[in-house]
């Protein structure tokens, strides 16, 4: 099983890195937003590679978090699969084909992908801010955008999490390797998954106490974090994405709304 290692994309010296946190969560909004605008996968895929550039240019190590991105491929692709067998009921359906008591229709394919665009778009955007920005950077700068301090705290404890449970299952899997566990086949996959979910769960668990323990005796509970070490500014790079991500956004509603574009009837009822 591959390892997955946020930290090794913090290191580099890229204008997405660059950029501060506030603006870098703007400009994830809108992409975010955009999608949930259209009904019509060729503007989603207009949307997904006017997102290409700020991935590339971040310079993310895909290796090291090639789970996460499986991750969403998958359920980008279960949506449109499930989607496409999905009974639309819906007399214009045509079927493009039978798999035993499945039929697939082009209304069905056509809105798995619009589906599938909604969930890997702004899934493919958010991991930019995941592994190009330190944590508790990013929690500052959602506690400067005037969000609670308890979310900000989640949101960070989740990032912070997130990886820790991932290596915690990658020292079960090897642990059931040395011990001979059968992982061959679906079925072997299976029974290792059942075998590591239940030291998983209690691991986690003890993990999630010991930051609890550690939060509440540094007084979390009195919401006295509100100072900062260090000064977060906005320079000049940063209002130039705000600006350039709300000038798209008010154009997308334009397109969608004032031209009427981006919605196909044939298909929606």
């Amino acid at each position: 099983m591959a390892t997955m290692d946020f930290v090794s994309n913090l290191d580099k010296d890229t204008w997405v890195h660059r950029l501060d946190p506030r603006a870098k969560l703007i400009l994830i909004l809108g992409f975010v937003i955009v999608p949930l605008l259209f009904m019509d996968p060729l503007y989603l895929t207009a949307v997904l590679l006017a997102g290409l550039p700020v991935w590339f240019s971040a310079k993310i190590q895909v290796k090291s978090i090639l789970p996460l991105l499986g991750t969403i491929v998958i359920l980008a692709m279960s949506a449109v699969i499930f989607a496409t067998f999905y009974n639309y009921d819906q007399a214009a359906a045509k079927v493009l084909f039978t798999i035993g008591p499945l039929q697939a229709t082009d209304i069905g394919l056509y809105s798995g992908l619009v589906l599938g665009y909604r969930i890997a778009i702004p899934s493919f955007m958010a991991i930019i801010i995941i592994v190009t920005t330190d944590p508790a950077l990013l929690a500052k700068g959602l506690m400067k955008m005037k969000v609670p301090i308890s979310i900000a705290f989640m949101f960070l404890g989740t990032l912070r999490f997130f990886p820790l449970v991932f290596e915690e299952m990658i020292n079960i899997s090897n642990a059931q390797t040395i011990r001979g566990v059968n992982k061959k086949g679906i079925r072997g996959s299976w029974n290792s998954f059942k075998l590591a979910a239940f030291p998983l769960l209690i691991n986690s668990l003890r993990r999630s106490r010991t930051m609890g323990l550690a939060v509440e005796s540094k007084g979390f509970s009195k919401m006295a974090w509100r100072e900062y070490h260090q000064e977060m500014k906005m320079v000049a790079l940063d209002y130039v994405v705000i600006f350039l991500t709300i000038a798209a956004l008010l154009a997308t509603l334009y397109i969608r709304y004032g031209l009427g574009l981006g919605a196909d009837n044939t298909f929606i009822a």
